[in-house]
C-alpha cells in the first residue's frame, strides 16, 4: 500500500497536480509516521500546491524527526516566507546552510530573497550571486563574469557588456543601475529580449555617456576576457539599493519626454484607467507555474472587478492592457473597452499608451515594474503573500514612488481585494 501511495505521489507531481500528491503523501505519512522523508515531500507538495499553512505543520513534523537534515529545514523556510514571517524564515534558511556546508546554492539564492525582504540589501545581493552554481541556471553569457572590473578605477574597463537574466520585469527593476554606471564613464553595451530595446534606448537617453542597447543574438560573444555580466549582479557591485535614481527629485529613471503625462480629454470626460490581470505564463517549472496562479486574477475576480468599475460614479473608460492568452479570462464580460493594447506591442508603445492614462491596475508583473521604472501612477494587486521585493504590509514602495499596492486580505482572498480596491476607486473618482 505504501509503495502504490508513492507511486501515486510521484505520477500526482509528474502533472503538476500538487494537491493530489499531497493528499497521497499525507497517506504514505500516514503509514509510516517515522518517515521524515515523505512529511518532507508531503509538505513540500502543500507548498507548491499554494497551502503554505497546511505545510508548515507537516514540515515541522519533518524536522522534528530528522533535525540533522537540511532539506527539512530549507522547506521550512520557504514556507515561513510565503507566510510572510521573514524573520523566522532567515533563521531557518541559516540553519540550512550550516547543516549543508553551505554547498547548496539553492538555499542561498532563498535566503537572499528573504534578506531583501527584510531590506538587508547588501547581504542579500552577495548571497545571490551564488545563483550562478545551480545546474538549473542558464546564463545568457558564459563565464568567468565581470573580468577587470573597475572598483573605482573608471578606466580599467574600455567597455562593460551587460546582459538580462530571468524575467522582463527583473532586467526593468535593475536596470536603474545603468545611469550610475554610465556616470562612472564606461561604455555600456546592454543585451536584453528585443521587446525592451526601443524602451531602453529612449528611456536611458538622458542618461547621456556611451550606451549601446541590442537584442539578444544580434551581436557576437564578446572575448573570454570582456568585462560582462548580468544586470541582476549590478546592485552587488554598486550597492545602493534600492537606488530610484540619480535625481531623488525624479523617481522615474526611464524618461522620454512622450512619457510625461499628456493624457487626453476623452469624450465623456471620464477617468481612463488600463487594466493588466494576468502575470506572466511561465507553466513548464513547478514553482514558476505556482506564482503565475498565485499572481494572476481568477476570471470570477476579474468580471467582479469589471462589474464594479461599471457601477462606479462617475464611470471611468477602461483600456485593455492584458496581452497574451490571458485576453481571453475578460471573454465573459459584455462591458465595453475605450482602447486596448495592440497584441504586437512592445514596452516602448506600451509605455506610450501608459502615459495617456490617469491610472493603470495591475498584478504583479512586468508591467508594474514599467508603471515604476517610468514613474506613472498604478495599482498593484498583490497576494497576501507576495514576492519579498515588495515587503510586507506597506501600500508603499521604496522601489518605485509612483506606485501604490493592495494585498488581499486574506491568504486566495482575490474578492475581497478587488472589493478593496473598487472601494479605493470610487473615492478618488469623486475627488
Amino acid at each position: 500500500m505504501l509503495q502504490r501511495l508513492i507511486i501515486d505521489a510521484t505520477g500526482a507531481e509528474t502533472g503538476d497536480d500538487w494537491s493530489l500528491a499531497a493528499t497521497c503523501w499525507l497517506h504514505a505519512c500516514a503509514l509510516a509516521p517515522e518517515d521524515h522523508r515523505l512529511a518532507n515531500n508531503a509538505a513540500h507538495a502543500l507548498w507548491l500546491a499554494d497551502q503554505p499553512a497546511r505545510a508548515l505543520d507537516v514540515v515541522r513534523r519533518a524536522v522534528r524527526l530528522a533535525p540533522a537534515e537540511p532539506l527539512p529545514w530549507r522547506n521550512l523556510a520557504n514556507i515561513l516566507r510565503d507566510l510572510n514571517r521573514f524573520e523566522e524564515a532567515e533563521m531557518a534558511y541559516g540553519r540550512t546552510m550550516a547543516l549543508e556546508g553551505h554547498r547548496h546554492p539553492l538555499s542561498a539564492w532563498n535566503r537572499s530573497q528573504t534578506l531583501i525582504g527584510l531590506e538587508r540589501y547588501e547581504q542579500a545581493y552577495c548571497l545571490a550571486e551564488r545563483r550562478f552554481e545551480l545546474s538549473a541556471m542558464e546564463a545568457w553569457r558564459r563565464g568567468p563574469t565581470w573580468q577587470g572590473w573597475p572598483w573605482g578605477r573608471p578606466s580599467a574597463a574600455t567597455t562593460v557588456h551587460v546582459w538580462s537574466e530571468q524575467g522582463l520585469g527583473d532586467t526593468l527593476q535593475y536596470v536603474r543601475w545603468l545611469p550610475p554606471l554610465l556616470a562612472r564613464g564606461h561604455a555600456v553595451q546592454l543585451e536584453v529580449e528585443s521587446c525592451l530595446v526601443n524602451l531602453l534606448r529612449r528611456g536611458l537617453a538622458w542618461a547621456g555617456g556611451d550606451l549601446i542597447v541590442r537584442a539578444k543574438g544580434t551581436i557576437p560573444t564578446p572575448a573570454e576576457d570582456c568585462c560582462h555580466g548580468s544586470i541582476m549582479s549590478l546592485p552587488w557591485l554598486l550597492g545602493g539599493a534600492p537606488l530610484v535614481g540619480a535625481d531623488p527629485a525624479a523617481p522615474a529613471y526611464l524618461r522620454d519626454p512622450a512619457w510625461q503625462p499628456r493624457r487626453p480629454a476623452s469624450r465623456s470626460g471620464s477617468a481612463r484607467i488600463g487594466l493588466v490581470w494576468a502575470s506572466g505564463r511561465k507553466l513548464d517549472e513547478p514553482f514558476m507555474a505556482r506564482e503565475y496562479r498565485r499572481r494572476t486574477l481568477p476570471a470570477a475576480s476579474l468580471e467582479r472587478l469589471l462589474a464594479g468599475l461599471e457601477r462606479l460614479d462617475p464611470r471611468p473608460e477602461l483600456i485593455n492592457l492584458q496581452l497574451g492568452d490571458d485576453r481571453l479570462l475578460a471573454s465573459g464580460w459584455n462591458g465595453h473597452w475605450a482602447g486596448e493594447l495592440n497584441e504586437t506591442a512592445d514596452f516602448a508603445a506600451t509605455a506610450n499608451l501608459i502615459s495617456q492614462l490617469d491610472l493603470v491596475i495591475s498584478v504583479d508583473t512586468a508591467s508594474a515594474h514599467l508603471l515604476g521604472a517610468i514613474g506613472a501612477p498604478g495599482w498593484i494587486l498583490l497576494p497576501w503573500s507576495s514576492d519579498p521585493r515588495w515587503l510586507r504590509q506597506r501600500h508603499d514602495s521604496p522601489w518605485y514612488p509612483s506606485l501604490r499596492l493592495w494585498r488581499q486580505p486574506r491568504h486566495q482572498d482575490w474578492d475581497g481585494l478587488v472589493d478593496q480596491v473598487l472601494t479605493g476607486l470610487a473615492i478618488l473618482l469623486r475627488r
